[in-house]
């Protein structure tokens, strides 16, 4: 610091800091400041779950990692009862003119404010919707600043989003996201949706990029290996069900692989698409990974695919994490023509773009690269070489770093070495 004022930053998510991949990055990179800022990392996961290591939260003196611990069924169901209902009566206050409040949105968000007020920080840095009312609350208690990332389009998530939970978090983000002293956004488009929706100045887009890994492991030398991964593997609008119909008309060395958590099913439903198809020989399931292997995992593959349809605002203007992962592990990579997706193989010339939701153009796709070995190879290489030289963590917490002190200096007086 360049001053004798110590500043106190509050990094928050809604999520376990394990399943989310950007806020505790941005914790460690204002960490990383000096040790005249103190940073309070606080996640949110089952009451009596353990805590995951997460490396990026590592090695800071100046980093404390707190927890909010939400109801859950299995934990205590009587009490989740009474928080749905708290949270059914906010939102039908909500709907006749009453005051939002953070339960209106998630049952998870119930304490949280509590929490953040306790940290008495000087800035609030929220991730994902359901913390940002909470966040935006406790700082104006205590006079701070309040940022946001929004990582997603969260007033247009598609399926697993009521009309009422849309209308909520539109007025959630009207009534917060002007007043946020730093704006993030996962992509340009997302940026400037947000900037257009609420008459806002632009956002800063960060890509959710991965570290520079300078080694990679050997591909496998076993026909022509896709590879898909999710949170969660399942059928919906990540366009999974696309791959596997693609993959009935493709030669039998094409084989997909699938990584991320099983769903509520345990995966019952993909796994009997599967045998419907014929395919139980061809799709083979791994276990989830640990954030920092994401690369490393992905690189014994060949092919990266991005699936998602063009069912709502969210898919077709954000970039999720995957794009980048298999950049950086050398996959070249088929997506969906969608803006966000678009943008980044425009940028990076390091795959093939195909009709959303259309099986005979992604077929034809993952032929191409199927035939034309020194095509994958040419845009496997244009993929490695962009996110060395641009699609990385650390090119992104630069500018991160660079935005976050230009705010403290401007509005708190507060500057860094």
């Amino acid at each position: 610091m360049m001053n004798d004022k110590r500043l106190r930053v509050c990094v928050c998510t809604s999520l376990a800091a394990a399943q989310e991949p950007r806020a505790p990055r941005h914790a460690a990179a204002i960490a990383a400041l000096g040790t005249g800022v103190e940073v309070v990392f606080v996640d949110s996961a089952p009451a009596g779950a353990g805590r995951q290591p997460v490396k990026a939260l590592e090695g800071f003196p100046n980093l404390a990692w707190q927890t909010h611990y939400f109801t859950t069924r299995t934990g205590n169901p009587v009490r989740l009862a009474g928080e749905r209902i708290w949270q059914r009566l906010a939102q039908v206050l909500y709907r006749f003119g009453g005051p939002m409040v953070p339960a209106a949105l998630s049952t998870r968000a119930i304490g949280l404010e509590c929490m953040l007020r306790a940290t008495a920080a000087d800035i609030y840095l929220a991730h994902n919707i359901e913390t940002l009312l909470p966040a935006f609350r406790a700082a104006q208690s205590q006079g701070a600043l309040v940022m946001f990332d929004s990582m997603e389009f969260h007033s247009d998530m598609g399926d697993s989003q009521t009309a009422v939970e849309r209308a909520i978090v539109r007025s959630v983000e009207k009534k917060c996201l002007p007043g946020c002293a730093l704006l993030l956004a996962s992509s340009t488009q997302v940026a400037d949706a947000l900037a257009a929706e609420y008459g806002l100045s632009c956002p800063l887009p960060l890509d959710n990029a991965p570290l520079i890994e300078k080694e990679l492991p050997p591909k496998s030398d076993k026909g022509l290996q896709l590879y898909w991964r999710n949170a969660v593997v399942g059928l919906g609008q990540r366009g999974l069900d696309e791959a596997l119909l693609a993959l009935t008309k493709l030669p039998v060395d094409v084989t997909l692989h699938l990584q991320g958590r099983m769903p509520v099913d345990g995966g019952a439903a993909l796994r009997a698409r599967i045998a419907e198809l014929k395919l139980e020989d061809r799709v083979i399931f791994h276990p989830p990974y640990l954030p920092e292997d994401a690369v490393r995992v992905a690189a014994r593959h060949h092919v990266g695919l991005c699936l998602e349809r063009k069912a709502n605002r969210n898919h077709e203007l954000t970039t999720s994490n995957k794009i980048f992962d298999y950049h950086m592990a050398g996959l070249a990579v088929i997506a969906s023509d969608l803006p966000g997706l678009h943008g980044v193989i425009e940028r990076s010339g390091g795959g093939l773009l195909f009709a959303p939701g259309v099986v005979n153009d992604l077929t034809a796709k993952i032929q191409m690269l199927y035939r034309d070995t020194p095509l994958r190879a040419q845009l496997a290489g244009k993929a490695r070489a962009f996110a060395l030289s641009e699609g990385n963590r650390e090119n992104e917490m630069k500018k991160f770093a660079a935005a976050f002190a230009d705010v403290c200096r401007a509005r708190l007086g507060v500057a860094f070495n």
